[in-house]
């Protein structure tokens, strides 16, 4: 409870009409001010639609557990490096639609906010200027793909215009118009996709039908025709992870410079959009027939970063993905070596490439695998999504790679940690592997 007297700003007496004059004994709790929600928990009140500010004190400021929260600003004086930490930590949760957050602190010191956090995290510096031009370069790759033009561009920062002006009428904003902006170049996506999969399906049939009859012929045919389709399936899971990177390279570099480019923030939030509507591999279609788990680890997490050594040093964000045709990594001899190990020499190089291949495109994506390997060490990286999306992946490849993700999957934890240490290179070098430069 505060009085009228406690709520005034020392300035309120320079401003004649101003609109908060109060009676210095006029009483305020949280029942008078929020005389709307009669009597309901403030905490469950603001899960409501029609809530979307709160106005907070000390009883919030470090125990309001609300998931939905994504924005704050801060315009008191926080009063120790604990607080700091447990108030700027109420953003920090979990929920549907949330993939940002920020935090506008008008009072503290900046310096201050820094050590109040080096106590739980030592943090990491960039040791190169940023180039913003990556951005545009990513968004280039995605262009040539063709799967959207300027109307539907234009039709999108249309109907998103509207749906801001809606929301700030407090109307009902118009998502449909949004999806609909986005509908085409959904569908061609998607419709492509499917072609692509029967194709392979087909083509697969194909092999096994050959192989059942002897015949080297058609089996050398149907296995030409699969790695086309593979390489067309790789270049179209690409354009979406593709959309990943840009949306996340965009997010993170916006928060650095002002691109002064209408065109490109609208583009921003159409990708943003595209990419949770696009498909990929669906798990019914995953044949798990005879697979059998053999066991299972549990791993503690150190609550101690065993980080008590240098601070990291991270790389600028670059381009990534989309390597020119024939680039390959520059330990791709070492990965082969490191293959061979894995799978046995009995096992073609082409087969085995091509299966680490594809575990290296469905974990790449993954838009919290992508950013974690990114901007972590391999040590972090580790203990973060990537092993079990690889998992997940060999799972996937067993249509289509049936005896080395078999093996993968049966051999020791040892044989699944070379194959995650092997992804988590292609992924920061963003290429796959490429024999043909041998």
């Amino acid at each position: 409870q505060l009085t009228g007297k406690q709520v005034m700003h020392q300035d309120d007496s320079e401003f004649k009409d101003d609109v908060f004059i109060v009676d210095e004994n006029e009483e305020f709790t949280e029942q008078s001010m929020n005389p709307d929600v009669q009597g309901q928990d403030l905490r469950f009140a603001f899960d409501r639609p029609e809530y979307r500010v709160m106005l907070v004190a000390d009883k919030f400021q470090t125990g309001f557990d609300q998931p939905k929260l994504v924005a704050m600003y801060v315009d008191k004086k926080i009063a120790n490096h604990v607080e700091i930490v447990q108030t700027f930590s109420r953003l920090n949760r979990t929920a549907p639609g949330k993939d940002e957050v920020f935090i506008i602190d008008f009072v503290n010191d900046p310096e201050n906010v820094r050590q109040a956090f080096t106590t739980y995290d030592k943090g990491a510096h960039i040791d190169e200027v940023q180039d913003l031009n990556v951005v545009y370069e990513i968004k280039e790759r995605l262009d040539e793909h063709g799967l959207y033009d300027e109307k539907d561009l234009a039709a999108f920062k249309e109907a998103r215009f509207k749906t801001i002006r809606d929301i700030t009428h407090t109307k009902s904003p118009q998502h449909k118009a949004l999806y609909a902006a986005t509908a085409g170049a959904t569908a061609l996506y998607n419709d492509k996709m499917k072609m692509l999969r029967d194709g392979m399906a087909t083509w697969e049939a194909a092999f096994e039908k050959a192989r059942a009859k002897g015949d080297e012929a058609g089996m050398k045919s149907a296995d030409h025709h699969q790695d086309e389709y593979a390489e067309q399936i790789k270049a179209l899971i690409g354009f979406k992870s593709d959309l990943g990177r840009f949306c996340r390279t965009y997010s993170y570099i916006a928060q650095l410079i002002d691109f002064g480019d209408p065109e490109l923030e609208n583009f921003a939030a159409f990708a943003k959009l595209l990419q949770k509507r696009l498909q990929h591999e669906a798990p019914e279609t995953v044949d798990l027939t005879g697979l059998v788990l053999t066991g299972f680890d549990i791993n503690a997490r150190s609550d101690n970063a065993e980080d008590e050594g240098e601070t990291p040093v991270l790389q600028p964000v670059g381009a990534g993905g989309g390597g020119v045709a024939g680039d390959k990594p520059k330990f791709v001899k070492e990965i082969i070596e490191r293959l061979n190990s894995l799978f046995g020499e009995a096992t073609p190089i082409q087969d085995q490439v091509a299966f680490v291949n594809q575990i290296f495109s469905i974990a790449g994506e993954s838009d919290v695998v992508m950013a974690q390997v990114e901007s972590n060490t391999r040590e972090q990286a580790m203990k973060g999504n990537l092993p079990g999306a690889v998992q997940q992946a060999v799972v996937r490849a067993l249509s289509s790679h049936q005896k080395l993700a078999t093996q993968v999957l049966k051999s020791d934890r040892q044989g699944m940690t070379a194959l995650v240490d092997m992804v988590y290179d292609l992924l920061r070098e963003g290429k796959d592997i490429d024999l043909g430069m041998d």
